[in-house]
């Protein structure tokens, strides 16, 4: 029995009425008879009783109607509760970098101004980013260079370089600019290895064949107050000291060394699958990002906790 027979014996069972039925449903009358024969036929019962022109549903007929009226009600529910998945899903937007420090300077700006949306991040490797591009978990993905992946298209971010901070008095530290290899003696401090993303100390230390001198790996709050004390390097983007607020607030403590190395520049982007039909929220976002300056994490941030003056209590 096909639904579209449920809903036309549910329609005769309201009008009890054949001809009637068949108005209402904008078919032929024959047709709508035939329909009823082939329900009675296959259940092997007649389901109205016929008085004269009308019909009257018997307890047979009404047995089928409850069960007809439930199963069009659960298929309405079907429909129901998808509308209201595709409705809850068009205002979340999915997002994935490998570092949050790519989102934290401009992201709550954007949630801030759009807060009938709902915004999900997730911190992971460059390939589960691609991974999630390409089977509509992820949205939009946030990478350190460009993917070279066909199906994506890009919007750049901003372009950034990795630079060497330096505590003052460290010795043999190389002028600026220079290629990493010249730093293969100094020590670094680091993040310990991560499968979200290669290292910088990493990535630069392969390019220049030189094995890095690391004498401490910690998370960053832990690292940002051991890097002076150690008298230690550590490599940043360049982004993080570019106002003059920030140079001035590392003179004090720091030289900043910028590097050569072609590896030591960076690319941010966003990508996003562009087979992909974009959610109403998803191009709000996008829109924004397209229309606004994205700017990056940098150490004087009003909303960071990094202070390079709380190191100068310290070392009292």
């Amino acid at each position: 029995m096909e639904l579209l027979q449920l809903q036309y014996f549910k329609t005769i069972a309201e009008c009890q009425h054949i001809t009637k039925a068949a108005n209402k449903l904008m078919i032929s009358q024959p047709s709508l008879s035939n329909t009823l024969s082939r329900i009675e036929n296959e259940l092997g019962v007649q389901l109205f009783d016929r008085q004269g022109r009308n019909i009257v549903l018997n307890n047979y007929g009404r047995i089928v109607l409850e069960h007809t009226n439930n199963i069009l009600r659960e298929l309405d529910n079907i429909h129901t509760e998808i509308d209201e998945m595709e409705q809850r899903q068009n205002k979340v937007i999915n997002i994935a970098s490998p570092d949050s420090l790519y989102l934290r300077e401009w992201l709550p700006k954007f949630i801030n101004q759009n807060r009938d949306l709902s915004i999900r991040h997730s911190v992971t490797t460059m390939e589960k980013i691609e991974l999630g591009l390409l089977n509509g978990s992820v949205d939009f993905g946030i990478f350190s260079q460009t993917p070279q992946n066909p199906a994506f298209d890009s919007y750049i971010l901003w372009e950034d370089d990795y630079v060497v901070l330096t505590p003052l008095g460290l010795p043999s530290v190389p002028e600026s600019p220079c290629d990493f290899a010249e730093f293969e003696k100094i020590p670094f401090v680091a993040f310990p290895s991560s499968e979200h993303m290669p290292r910088s100390i990493d990535i630069l230390s392969k390019a220049t064949n030189t094995k890095p001198n690391i004498v401490f790996e910690g998370d960053r709050g832990l690292l940002e107050r051991v890097q002076i004390p150690s008298n230690a390097a550590v490599i940043i983007s360049k982004s993080s000291v570019q106002s003059e607020a920030d140079k001035q607030l590392c003179a004090g403590y720091c030289n900043i060394t910028e590097l050569t190395n072609p590896e030591a520049h960076l690319q941010v982007t966003l990508s996003w699958d562009q087979r992909r039909t974009l959610s109403a929220a998803a191009q709000v976002f996008l829109d924004y990002v397209k229309n606004n300056t994205i700017t990056p994490w940098h150490i004087t941030s009003s909303n960071d906790v990094y202070r390079l003056e709380s190191i100068k209590e310290m070392m009292k």
